[in-house]
């Protein structure tokens, strides 16, 4: 089972290097270090709640309300500052707002038992709702000297934005992959019952899972906010199938077959170089969202040939 593990690893790394070598032959000015840094500042978006979602499932649990959570964020921060509120206040509601309904999710699943995937799905449709009900369905913009500065702010020759990125991927790995709490969690998404006949504090554990993504999703909407100077409508919920796509990528490239911080982030970056690619290349977004469900279908099916490890989602 190890060395099928391992044959499963070097096929996706070999798959996943072909892409790109086909993307840099087929796709104009791909490696071009503009193009290259414009992919990376982009990942931002799929990466922060990619990481997230990695939480709460190797936790065992699952979340798709992070598609509605991200615009309620940044469309209430964005309300208030054009309503003349302080750009600090703005975030601290919306810090709250994103908390709140993480610890509903929390409730509703750990508590209450519900299957994670109709608690998040009515969350996500809920707060998508209250997303559109306070913007009107209309792009919400602003030019708060706050955000301008994290969209064009450079420390060291590098953009703010890949500072945020790095320092959440380096706390979220040493936090879930080199503390107790992380193997609690390992050992709570990998065998619930174990974990409960040892004294693991479940209970605890889930719901820090899940508050946990609640600030990755404020964290992004900030980013979102930043990089376009406002909020499209529904912007995350177009990104829902790519965040999924690099939790699931990351898990095919992994030595173990598990599901990790790292492979989080290294799926979010193929994802964000793969749509960049074909985009360049001249296919549509449409054929781009029809290649990323494949992708997802291949990739799932490829995790679980051989797989000895369920993860409990219940």
């Amino acid at each position: 089972m190890v060395e099928f593990a391992k044959i499963k690893n070097i096929l996706s790394l070999l798959l996943f290097s072909a892409v790109i070598v086909v993307l840099a032959l087929i796709a104009p000015g791909f490696l071009a270090f503009n193009n290259l840094m414009s992919v990376l500042i982009t990942s931002a978006f799929i990466a922060l709640p990619a990481m997230g979602l990695a939480v709460i499932m190797l936790s065992g649990s699952f979340d798709l309300s992070f598609a509605g959570i991200i615009g309620l964020s940044a469309v209430i921060t964005l309300t208030m500052v054009n309503s003349g509120s302080s750009v600090f206040i703005a975030l601290a509601v919306a810090f709250l707002a994103v908390l709140l309904v993480e610890l509903l999710n929390g409730f509703f699943i750990v508590d209450m038992g519900i299957h994670p995937w109709l608690t998040t799905i009515a969350t996500m449709l809920t707060a998508m709702g209250l997303e559109r009900a306070i913007s009107q369905g209309h792009f919400v913009s602003t030019q708060a000297p706050f955000f301008l500065a994290i969209r064009h702010g450079i420390f060291l020759c590098v953009p703010v934005i890949f500072w945020l990125l790095a320092v959440v991927f380096l706390l979220s790995t040493l936090l879930f992959h080199k503390t107790p709490f992380g193997k609690h969690a390992y050992a709570v998404g990998g065998n619930l019952q174990a974990a409960l006949k040892v004294g693991i504090k479940v209970r605890i554990i889930k719901y820090a899972a899940f508050l946990l993504m609640g600030v990755l999703c404020w964290l992004t909407a900030i980013t979102y906010i930043s990089q376009l100077s406002g909020y499209p409508p529904t912007a995350a919920y177009i990104s829902l199938l790519d965040v999924i796509l690099s939790v699931y990528i990351g898990m095919s490239v992994s030595k173990k077959g598990i599901i990790s911080i790292p492979g989080a982030l290294f799926g979010a970056v193929f994802v964000a170089l793969l749509a960049n690619g074909l985009g360049l290349a001249g296919v549509s977004s449409y054929w781009i969202k029809l290649a990323e469900g494949f992708l997802v279908i291949l990739v799932i099916l490829g995790n679980s040939l051989g797989s000895d490890e369920i993860v409990q989602l219940d």
